[in-house]
């Protein structure tokens, strides 16, 4: 924009962290008008205090009568937001009912703004109090600590103890401090390292007639002569130093981002293509040579080959000067289609998700911003990648609910992926085996272009799928005896470890068993905040809430009625790998669950032993069931195929067989056939027996039919409104007049509720639904008037709407 036009405008209109749906109008100083540009951040004064927000527009005049703050400085030397992204997070927000603010903040790396906290410092008074030495004890302490520098109320506490707040407010009375906002910098930094370098312009030969009788000095010197600058922590300090002190050498400091990319694959080589993958290549590169805003269903079978045309779609983009953004819905992932992406571009890519610290997210945040790191790579977050020159998206997995986003800006990947491919002409490609039924929906009426994957690579067989009835198997097992694994489950790992051959069971539940249950009374240990069973943790010797995650002691005796019968009931991944440990003593086991991803580097550890065959058996929850590529896993056992399956969510169905058809697929990807052994109570449910032969078709239309019925999503449109509070009398009439409201307002819109949602109470607050459901415009209606009333509650009582649920728990 010219600098004249800058100048005219006097007004910006900043987007803040709040839960508010407006934008807030600051005039611009004469002094940084020039400076100010839509998609920087300011700092600014807000209610009392000072907040950062991001400048959406300027203007020449306020939209509102007033007198207007002025803005109190400019965070950013350039806009962290481009235009193009602006806008698309603009009308995204507005979609899902998101305050703008709240969804840029979203958009930009934790920590990489400045943290104004409010502190306190010395007035006069108080300053001649410490110099005078008069105080003694914790005013003193504080006084001396305030005589250095502000403060906040936490670093003054860390200092003094419990009497700090007492203290500073009698102070505060007193007149010897006074508050005062503190400005820290960036709680996310950027790693940096002290260089040093021959002086410029210096005389080498000079400097090396002078260091005759220096020879470690000599020596430093010339190592610096070769090459220049070095890390200081290379070099010698002492010599260094004199170096230094001799005005031979200067230091200095520069970034060093850490490299958080991982080990390339040792095969990089391009494979040669299949007859179905040419044929689906064929109009992704058109599409991306066109700049054509293209959405592909690419439908592939598991071990088809998907990945090998999302990187020939990337290195098409790469060709044409354009960039490339792929998704992966789990952290876990990202590490092996980083290590096929980087053995194929080498370094030209960085990587975004939450498993990073804050520093080298910001890090890999600045090299993409920088423009000649032309690959971003990442899970859902990674959608904000600053890349101005977008060529091709993809989302691997795209079926995963990972991809949505429940808190906060409720945004799905799929749909902002679509905004951003519009806005930066270019395709989206979008990769499963099992597509979300909208997905495969919108590819039906001719939305999306669905490309098909029938066959594996090679002509490798899909894996035979045998169901083993549980409860055949539990009424032929001695009575009392709990059935973990069946007899042919039993028979197949045996043979399968006499073979040399790997094996994978899955178990989509962690801990060591769901509960402790009475025999007697039938009291079951619960969290007394979240109304969930606890979950026994054998490594911990603990009872856990996986909401809340309080934990306590197992109990002796029953809490109902006090008798010491008290027994595990229900299965978790830990007594599943104390089962496999007690039959199969000699094997290599491991366990891979939330609970051992949370140790850093675990996964990757993990996964690199599986792939190398360091591991004969991994017993694992969803986390092993998608996307991963063992060639030597031959047989997949899951353990408890029914678990999701009779949630109280509409998706229950089609989330087990998705889920059951993934974890399938990960064996028989090499040269041996793999097999697949099931255990269920309901072989026959049409979410369990159509991945006997793999037929996502079957299950597709069967489910596509129930939800027709029902009027559920993808053919009709549903929103979820949660109301919470710790009152339940409070929470309950509230969600009671909200509903009515709802049905006299908004009449042709269907009101379900309110019912108390399927986890009624959660860390110590009570949980009421109402469910909106019918056509587009009359949802979309009750949700505007469900989020307006939300502003309203009664005290203590919140609201939160989703316009499009993924879950209903």
């Amino acid at each position: 924009m010219p600098e004249d036009l800058f100048a005219a405008s006097r007004v910006a209109r900043v987007a803040l962290p709040v839960p508010v749906d407006e934008l807030f109008e600051y005039t611009i100083p004469a002094t940084i008008a020039a400076k100010i540009e839509p998609g920087m951040r300011v700092r600014v004064r807000f209610g009392g205090r000072a907040l950062v927000g991001v400048v959406v527009e300027r203007a020449s005049a306020p939209h509102f009568e007033g007198r207007l703050r002025p803005i109190e400085a400019v965070v950013d030397s350039a806009p962290v937001l481009s235009p193009a992204l602006l806008t698309v997070l603009r009308d995204t927000a507005d979609d899902v009912l998101c305050p703008i603010g709240i969804a840029l903040a979203t958009a930009l790396p934790a920590g990489s703004a400045p943290v104004i906290r409010k502190g306190y410092a010395l007035t006069p008074r108080g300053r001649h109090a410490a110099e005078s030495g008069a105080a003694r004890g914790a005013v003193r302490a504080i006084l001396e600590a305030l005589a250095r520098a502000p403060r906040t109320a936490a670093q003054l506490r860390a200092q003094g103890g419990a009497q700090t707040v007492p203290t500073l407010d009698a102070l505060s009375r007193d007149g010897w401090v006074r508050s005062q906002e503190i400005e820290r910098g960036p709680t996310a930094r950027v790693a940096r390292e002290r260089i040093a370098a021959i002086t410029p312009g210096a005389d080498l030969a000079a400097m090396r007639a002078q260091l005759g009788r220096a020879p470690r000095q000599l020596e430093t010197l010339e190592r610096l002569a070769e090459e220049s600058p070095l890390p200081t922590r290379t070099l010698p300090a002492a010599p260094l130093r004199a170096l230094v002190e001799r005005g031979f050498v200067v230091t200095d400091e520069r970034d060093t981002p850490r490299d958080v990319l991982g080990t390339p694959l040792e095969d990089a080589a391009q494979v040669e293509l299949t007859a179905d993958q040419a044929r689906a290549l064929q109009p992704i590169e058109a599409a991306i040579r066109d700049r054509a805003p293209t959405s592909f269903l690419l439908h592939g079978v598991t071990g088809s080959g998907k990945t090998e045309v999302y990187l020939r779609a990337v290195a098409t983009a790469l060709e044409t000067g354009r960039q490339a953004l792929v998704l992966v819905p789990e952290i876990t992932l990202t590490h092996q289609i980083l290590a096929r992406l980087r053995s194929r571009f080498g370094d030209r890519l960085a990587v975004l998700h939450s498993g990073l610290r804050p520093g080298e997210r910001v890090e890999q945040w600045q090299r993409l911003r920088g423009g000649d790191t032309p690959i971003a790579v990442g899970a859902r977050s990674a959608l904000f990648a600053p890349l101005e020159r977008l060529g091709v998206i993809v989302l691997d997995e795209e079926h995963d609910g990972a991809y949505k986003n429940d808190e906060g800006f409720r945004y799905h990947a799929r749909e902002l992926a679509q905004r951003r491919a519009a806005a930066a002409g270019c395709p989206v490609i979008l990769g499963s085996a099992t597509p979300a039924l909208e997905t495969r929906y919108a590819a039906e009426r001719g939305e999306i272009q669905r490309l098909v994957l029938a066959h594996r690579i090679g002509g490798r067989p899909l894996p035979s799928v045998e169901l083993v009835d549980l409860a055949d198997e539990k009424a032929q097992a001695p009575r009392g005896r709990k059935v973990i694994l069946s007899r042919r489950l039993r028979a197949a790992l045996n043979e399968t470890l006499a073979q040399g051959g790997q094996s994978i069971l899955f178990l989509n539940r962690r801990g060591f068993s769901t509960r402790i249950f009475c025999f007697d009374c039938g009291h079951a240990e619960r969290c007394e905040d979240c109304d969930v069973a606890l979950v026994y943790h054998a490594s911990e010797g603990a009872l856990r809430c996986h909401y809340c995650d309080h934990q306590r002691p197992p109990p002796e005796r029953c809490g109902g009625c006090g008798t010491p019968d008290t027994a595990l009931l229900g299965l978790g991944t830990e007594r599943l790998e104390e089962e496999v440990r007690t039959l199969f003593p000699h094997a290599r086991i491991a366990r891979l669950d939330r609970d051992i991803a949370q140790r850093r580097g675990a996964t990757e550890r993990i996964l690199h032993d599986l792939r190398a065959e360091a591991i004969d058996v991994l017993i694992g929850t969803q986390m092993v069931a998608k996307g991963h590529d063992f060639p030597g896993v031959r047989l997949v056992g899951v353990v408890a195929a029914d678990v999701g399956l009779h949630l109280p969510d509409f998706r229950a169905a089609e989330r087990t067989f998705q889920l059951l058809t993934q974890v399938a697929g990960r064996a028989g990807r090499d040269r041996a056939p793999g097999r697949v052994i099931l255990q269920t109570f309901v072989p026959n449910h049409y979410a369990v027996a159509p991945v006997r032969e793999h037929d996502y078709e079957k299950f597709y239309a069967q489910e596509l039919a129930h939800r027709t019925s029902l009027g559920f999503p993808p053919v009709g449109r549903l929103a979820h409104v949660l109301l919470h509070g710790e009152s339940l009398v409070d929470t309950t009439a509230q969600a009671q007049q909200l509903s009515e409201r709802l049905r006299r307002e908004v009449p042709g819109c269907d009101v379900l509720g309110p019912a108390p949602a399927p986890l009624p109470r959660l860390r110590g607050r009570y949980r009421w639904q109402i469910l909106l459901k019918g056509e587009d415009a009359e949802v979309r209606a009750a949700a505007l008037l469900a989020r307006d009333a939300s502003t309203r509650l009664k005290d203590g009582i919140q609201a939160a709407v989703d316009v499009r649920p993924w879950s209903m728990l």
